[in-house]
């Protein structure tokens, strides 16, 4: 079988259990946080630099929240799970917060900060993100085979 499987690069942060299905190319310096329940699908690549975050601490934070045990109170945290469907894009240093779906055959922009779930063969650039195109015009096949 000539199947690609997962190919985690140097320097990866993965944190808790993800679901990540083969076929997914994770760049140098990404972080995965599956803390909050993380799924990324078949035929994804994640460039190097971004980030994908399924939990938040600024609960926490903001009420001072005492250590317990030498370590914070956890109940401050927010969790909320993050959808990578796939066949889809992450450009470098692109942010992902928790909570989000990016559909299936996506393109998230090299520095985009996704907020808010993405429909299926979406472009999506800027801060915050916003949908600015669509990816069908990748998937003709102009090849003379």
């Amino acid at each position: 079988m000539n199947r690609v499987s997962k190919e985690y690069n140097d320097f990866c942060i993965i944190v808790g259990k993800p679901k990540i299905a083969d076929n997914v190319w994770i760049g140098y310096f990404t972080l995965l946080d599956g803390s909050g329940g993380l799924i990324v699908e078949e035929n994804v690549s994640i460039s190097s630099g971004a980030q994908i975050i399924t939990h938040s601490t600024h609960v926490r934070t903001v009420r001072e929240s005492k250590f317990i045990n030498g370590r914070k109170n956890d109940k401050d945290v927010l969790h909320a799970p993050v959808k990578i469907e796939r066949g889809c894009f992450i450009g470098s240093n692109a942010v992902v917060l928790m909570g989000v779906t990016i559909g299936h055959h996506s393109i998230i922009g090299a520095g985009t900060v996704v907020t808010k779930d993405v429909p299926p063969y979406s472009m999506v650039t800027g801060v915050p993100g916003k949908v600015t195109g669509s990816s069908k015009k990748f998937l003709k096949n102009d090849s003379k085979d």
